[in-house]
């Protein structure tokens, strides 16, 4: 190899060394700067994020105690839940990229300088004295050459290490990523469009499909229903099957006026179990132990209509979760006592209802 040749193979070494102490690791370090920086502005986003939706679920509880949107508080709660599990997720993902990246890279950095500037002292001492020994003949050139293409070797596995192991790096952080959305990422979807769904049915735009608490309600009263005829050995005119979001009270009015004409009047019941709420605006809720005015002589497919004291709110619901006070052994509750009392001057007989 001429000696053109050998000094391009040596300048090429100390361009390799000067690259790693020069380019290489100041750039790491500012990588570790700005990745510090980084997990920092997500410590702040998660903050401001767990102080959201905590305000967002407060909003569905709110939701929860209206008459209007009790599903819909439900749904934001949900949501709410659904979006501080993921932040706390990704802040895990974030607490690990701090542990196992930055902080390698940092401790490279600080081990790493000392030991390219050495490595770099040293080829440079061993390239003089080979030259001084084959300018006094005590090496042949073959010797000198392969000393300094196995020093260029070297020099590149130490530049191709470093690389790598930034590559690396990075790569467990992509995969972490990766494994936190293929983990959350389909039944976060799955979730969502259910929730959108529900939403959408709130709009009253299209039929809603009963859920499966209100088709066993249904069911349960036209059972009770169908006792009832039997023990009272008499057959009633069947009036079909419940639509699909509950009888509804606007066709029902009294020979005197409109349903809502008797609302003073009607039998006075407690409830024996609790009806839970539903999305169905035409369904009642109530508690174990409410006090129950019926607004209507006899069921209708095993369903009242009646008025919860507590709330005042009307709806139907199944005949067999309320009973008279002559039907139980058990002293009823002190508020319903007390609800009667209060309706005593104000209790009238509801007039026969239209079909």
């Amino acid at each position: 190899m001429s000696g053109v040749n050998l000094d391009q193979l040596h300048q090429s070494t100390l361009g390799i060394y000067e690259n790693l102490v020069e380019q290489f690791n100041p750039g790491l370090q500012r990588l570790v700067a700005l990745g510090n920086i980084y997990s920092q502005a997500f410590q702040a986003l998660a903050a401001t994020s767990e102080e959201y939706f905590n305000a967002l679920g407060w909003m569905g509880e709110q939701a929860l105690h209206t008459l209007s949107s009790r599903s819909l508080g439900d749904v934001i709660i949900q949501i709410a839940e659904s979006q501080r599990k993921l932040t706390n997720e990704v802040e895990g993902m974030f607490c690990r990229f701090h542990g196992e990246v930055l902080r390698e890279m940092e401790n490279n950095v600080r081990l790493d300088k000392d030991f390219i500037t050495g490595s770099r002292r040293r080829y440079e001492m061993e390239v003089r004295s080979q030259a001084s020994a084959r300018r006094g003949g005590h090496q042949d050139g073959g010797e000198y050459t392969h000393f300094l293409r196995e020093s260029q070797r070297d020099a590149l596995k130490e530049e191709e290490r470093r690389y790598r192991f930034l590559a690396e790096k990075h790569c467990n952080f992509s995969l972490s990523i990766a494994h936190l959305m293929n983990k959350t990422g389909g039944s976060l979807q799955q979730r969502a469009e259910e929730w959108m769904d529900h939403v959408n049915e709130t709009r009253g735009s299209r039929p809603r499909t009963p859920s499966r608490m209100e088709q066993e309600l249904m069911q349960m009263g036209q059972r009770e229903e169908k006792r009832g005829q039997q023990w009272m050995g008499r057959e009633e005119q069947p009036l079909g099957r419940m639509p699909s979001r509950g009888p509804s009270p606007q066709p029902l009015r009294s020979r005197s006026g409109s349903l809502g004409d008797g609302l003073s009047g009607g039998r006075q019941m407690w409830a024996v179990v609790t009806c839970a709420p539903s999305s169905n605006p035409t369904l009642l809720d109530f508690t174990k132990g409410d006090a129950i005015t019926v607004l209507v002589p006899e069921p209708r497919n095993g369903w009242l209509y009646g008025r919860a004291e507590n709330s005042a709110r009307q709806g139907w619901f199944p005949a067999s979760y309320v009973e008279t006070l002559e039907q139980t052994l058990s002293p009823p509750p002190s508020t319903y006592v007390h609800t009667l009392k209060t309706n005593t001057t104000t209790t009238t007989t509801i007039t026969t209802i239209t079909t």
